[in-house]
């Protein structure tokens, strides 16, 4: 029986054994999916080198359970920039994704989003820009979506001249004192990243994200806090 190919990316791998590893794979067709490559840490390997995250690949597997067995490997595309910003950027992402993809329910439009991202950041110098639209693109397909359009109490449109706090189970709220401009939501909401002051904005992002992990936080950002002290 022939098998077929997928596109697929390595959102993280760990040893299994002496020789081999196990890989949480994000595919087109049928989402987040755990596979074993035998042999893979053997230089002779066939997926020796090959399995690297951030990168296209075209990948077959088989098996029924839970947990396949990778059979081939290629990559389309070589990424190389380690232990950089981008590279702990991208780490963020992928166990972003780890903890929201379940297993086997295909994700077409993310694994879309996640592949746009992944080629406007890696050939852009804004990359928080490009990440926090990645994170409010996220959300919205998460069913967190901030309103950026009406105060929360009164729902009334959000004014240029006022301060709001952002409430992340409900959205802004009038504030005499507030973290944010409504100018500044205003931008947001028409993607006008130009202006717009970048510690707020991810300070934005991390309490819905926050939030949608009911409180959970990740790795990858503790990390790179440390590599920045």
């Amino acid at each position: 029986m022939t098998e077929l190919w997928h596109d697929a990316f390595l959102l993280h791998q760990r040893s299994y054994g002496n020789t081999s590893v196990i890989a949480e794979m994000f595919t087109l067709e049928n989402g987040r999916i755990s596979v074993i490559a035998r042999g893979a840490k053997k230089p002779k390997s066939k997926f020796f080198g090959v399995l690297s995250p951030f990168s296209k690949l075209r990948i077959t597997y088989r098996g029924r359970s839970e947990l396949k067995t990778l059979t081939n490997v290629d990559k389309e595309d070589i990424f190389s920039d380690s232990f950089s910003k981008l590279s702990y950027t991208l780490l963020y992402i992928n166990e972003l994704l780890i903890k929201i993809l379940p297993q086997g329910a295909p994700q077409s439009e993310l694994f879309n989003l996640y592949d746009k991202f992944l080629i406007e950041v890696k050939s852009s110098e804004e990359i928080d820009i490009v990440l926090r639209k990645f994170e409010l693109d996220l959300l919205e397909m998460l069913g967190y979506g901030i309103n950026f359009i009406t105060e929360v109490d009164s729902g009334q449109s959000i004014e240029s001249n006022k301060s709001y706090d952002f409430v992340p189970e409900l959205g802004f709220k009038e504030s005499p004192n507030g973290l944010f401009e409504g100018n500044e939501i205003i931008s947001i909401s028409k993607l006008n990243f130009k202006d717009i002051n970048k510690k707020k904005f991810k300070s934005l992002t991390t309490m819905a994200i926050g939030y949608s992990l009911d409180g959970g936080d990740l790795k990858s950002r503790e990390i790179f806090k440390t590599l920045k002290k």
